[in-house]
């Protein structure tokens, strides 16, 4: 018997592409308002799109904050075996998110005015002050569909995220064709049909995740400051993401203005939509192991934590290639798209090239994110988003077509600078290694057990010599064999019905050990059927014998936490 992680392998891949769709619902309402209103209204139209982003970038800088915050905490929790406390994040989350996004966006619609004129230029303030009011109106709505998206990754539900963000997706594309042109709205048109959209999807995502058998549940909380602090500081590499991208915009816009006028600044617009349409690669492939990640670093796995990240690396590498390849393919149709006759071929191959270092940035960002290394993850994202990008920008302003070559010259850049400075945080704090991981607690075995009663027994009794191996007591080694003997035997029948495999970990701890089985399946959790049921017996006695046993259904597998 060997562990082959074909569980973590498994339900990482299967989550890859949901993921992505999901995602790519959440950024394409961007992509097709800047198509569509190129189309209907020029250069003018998506230089306005473009510029009243800065707007839409900060509500998701608010919303990112609390969600990802709130998740990784919940994440790391679940890993620790703390239910109440995973829950306890998420309520406060919900609770000052709705809060504070509900007094921002009312600020935002009276300071509409104000703000067009600072983002935008005599030809397009008016658009912008009408695109980012009807934005504000609602803008709540926005900042809170972030929470049961990263929670849905969190529980399993990462299909339902997809038809859901599949939904806004068509939803904003058909209203945006209705507005637009049979009705003619203009501008607010589009705004309005983003809105309604998230909306629509907002409400329906927290109806699946709060659903009847979820353990997240909308309802008051106690504010706790230390679990709010928890929340920002965790938070805060994906909320500076989205912040210094507001940044950026601004930043660029001002360089390819003064570098090459207006033609600059709708080139850049164009190349930005696709950055966000990439966004389902350069963000989709790391949010979907963040999640795994947040739980296995909170059980102190780090063979699984080295094995999720080498899986990102590599799809992360053949998938934004990929990607990369068909858009340099048709890099002369790209303007077309968008209603510009503008040549922009030069600057969307500098931009596809630069796709496949940005991915590998964003997946060691949200690595060390997931692991609770904010403060490597928030040098990654200010270096790639804002510093190195709009220095060398600013360096290339000159050098005419060639100020594109920003792009993935800014990512190399940034991949070599994080780089140097890990490894040198590393040896000056004596971490061991870039990855920047904690010593395991202690020995620990891993199998993959397939539901087959002579392999499941055999197990057992090789459990008796782990024991022995490692200072276990007798009644400890007892507990622990009758456990992976009785709780394989009910999830290989209950759960799985004899079909499939097993993952088992035993972790050496201090004082006894942790015995952990997690499986695909039905959810089942046999705990609750100790006491009413003689077929369950042995699970009692594994109840009173242990320290403790916890059943959870999270990253939609199956967990059964055995404390000895």
């Amino acid at each position: 018997m060997k562990y082959k992680d074909n569980l973590l392998q498994k339900i990482y891949i299967k989550a890859i592409f949901p993921n992505m769709i999901a995602i790519l619902g959440g950024t394409i309402n961007v992509f097709v308002d800047g198509i569509l209103i190129g189309q209907k209204m020029g250069d003018v139209g998506i230089a306005a799109v473009n510029q009243s982003l800065a707007v839409y970038l900060i509500l998701c800088t608010i919303g990112s904050l609390f969600a990802a915050g709130a998740s990784a905490e919940s994440a790391y929790a679940l890993g620790q075996r703390d239910e109440r406390k995973a829950k306890e994040y998420f309520g406060i989350a919900v609770e000052t998110a709705f809060v504070i996004s509900v007094v921002f966006c009312f600020v935002g619609i009276l300071a509409s005015p104000m703000l067009a004129g600072i983002l935008g230029s005599e030809t397009t303030k008016d658009f912008i002050e009408t695109y980012i009011r009807i934005t504000f109106v609602g803008g709540v709505f926005k900042v809170m569909l972030y929470i049961p998206y990263y929670y849905m990754r969190l529980v399993g539900k990462m299909k339902q995220a997809a038809y859901a963000m599949t939904l806004m997706t068509i939803i904003n594309i058909v209203l945006d064709y209705i507005f637009l042109f049979p009705l003619d709205m203009g501008i607010a048109g589009a705004a309005w049909a983003s809105v309604i959209a998230t909306m629509v999807v907002c409400g329906m995502c927290f109806y699946i995740l709060c659903g009847k058998d979820s353990i997240f549940k909308i309802c008051l909380i106690k504010l706790n400051i230390n679990r709010l602090k928890d929340i920002f500081v965790s938070g805060s590499p994906m909320a500076a993401n989205n912040l210094f991208s507001t940044i950026r915009i601004l930043a660029l816009n001002f360089i390819m203005n003064l570098a090459g006028g207006s033609s600059l600044v709708t080139i850049f617009a164009i190349t930005n939509n696709l950055n966000e349409f990439s966004i389902c690669v350069q963000n989709g492939i790391p949010q979907t192991g963040s999640a795994l990640l947040g739980v296995y670093h909170g059980e102190n796995d780090n063979r699984a934590l080295k094995k999720l990240l080498v899986l990102q690396l590599k799809s992360g590498i053949v998938i934004s290639a990929v990607v990369a390849g068909f858009i340099a393919l048709f890099s002369e149709k790209v303007g077309i798209l968008f209603g510009s006759h503008l040549d922009v071929k030069t600057a969307v191959l500098c931009w596809a090239v630069s796709l496949l270092f940005a991915t590998c940035n964003n997946i060691m960002n949200y690595y060390y994110y997931s692991i609770k290394q904010a403060a490597m993850a928030n040098i990654i994202t200010i270096l790639r988003v804002f510093a190195v990008t709009c220095v060398v920008a600013w360096c290339m302003k000159d050098m005419g077509d060639y100020i594109w070559l920003f792009y993935p010259v800014s990512e190399v850049l940034t991949f070599v600078i994080w780089a140097v400075y890990g490894t040198w945080y590393a040896k000056k704090w004596n971490k061991g290694n870039l990855l920047f991981m904690e010593k395991e607690e202690g020995a620990n075995l891993n199998l993959t057990v397939s539901c087959n009663v002579e392999e499941i027994c055999n197990v057992s009794a090789g459990i008796n010599d782990f024991g022995e191996e490692h200072g276990l007591d007798m009644q400890q080694t007892m507990t622990l064999s009758l456990a992976v003997e009785e709780l394989l035997m009910i999830t290989a029948e209950k759960t799985l019905q004899q079909s499939g495999t097993m993952d088992l970990r035993v972790l050496k701890t201090k004082d006894g050990a942790i015995l952990r089985i997690r499986s695909e399946g039905k959810a089942f959790n046999p705990l609750e059927h100790a006491e009413d049921n003689l077929e369950y017996m042995g699970v009692g006695m594994i109840m009173k014998m242990a320290r403790r046993t916890l059943y959870q259904s999270t990253l939609g597998l199956n967990t059964l936490i055995v404390e000895i």
